[in-house]
């Protein structure tokens, strides 16, 4: 009798200890965390991969969005040039992360949609000002992931980072920006 219960209570701490290991519903654990041990990339890859494919493909279809509407011809010549430099990358991306075992595109990514404020107005006019300000932004973030990727451990992912730098700083130019010159080597 004694052995049974030393080994009913043996087992009931067992389940205790390993059924608190596991994640239960509600609990907010990072999904992004959960990758991090499967991929062949490091922290840094893993974040150049999931954010700048998903800011690539958002600000590509922005781009089409304002070169089919009416706007100012400084933001369709910043929005063709945009396609020009991001049409490939999203594609790049997907067959680089395939390599290091990053998931591209990210399901929890939002289907793309116009953000409120570049909705044409009354007369079918994109707000161009807002639209310029916003590439400018993000290329800014776009430029800095890639500076980053430049030096990263991973050498297929340094030499296309080295590959499409110009032209991400070009945009960036374009947008308005002002790149630190003594921020590059």
């Amino acid at each position: 009798m004694k052995l049974r219960n030393t080994f009913f209570v043996a087992a009931s701490l067992a389940v205790l200890a390993f059924g608190s290991c596991r994640q239960h519903p509600g609990e907010s654990v990072s999904r992004d965390i959960l990758y991090y041990s499967a991929t062949r990339i490091d922290t840094e890859g893993y974040v150049f991969f999931k954010s700048v494919h998903a800011k690539v493909v958002q600000e590509t279809q922005l781009a089409k969005e304002v070169q089919s509407a009416q706007a100012s011809p400084k933001a369709k010549e910043i929005a063709a040039k945009v396609i020009d430099t991001y049409q490939g990358v999203a594609s790049d991306l997907e067959s680089y992360a395939r390599e290091h075992y990053v998931v591209l595109p990210d399901a929890a990514t939002p289907p793309f949609s116009v953000p409120h404020h570049f909705h044409p107005d009354s007369l079918g006019s994109f707000n161009s000002e807002a639209y310029i300000a916003h590439v400018q932004h993000e290329q800014e973030g776009i430029l800095e992931q890639f500076g980053r990727a430049e030096r990263n451990t991973a050498k297929s992912l340094r030499s296309y980072a080295k590959e499409k730098l110009p032209a991400v700083r070009e945009l960036f130019v374009l947008a308005g920006g002002q790149e630190d010159q003594g921020a590059h080597h």
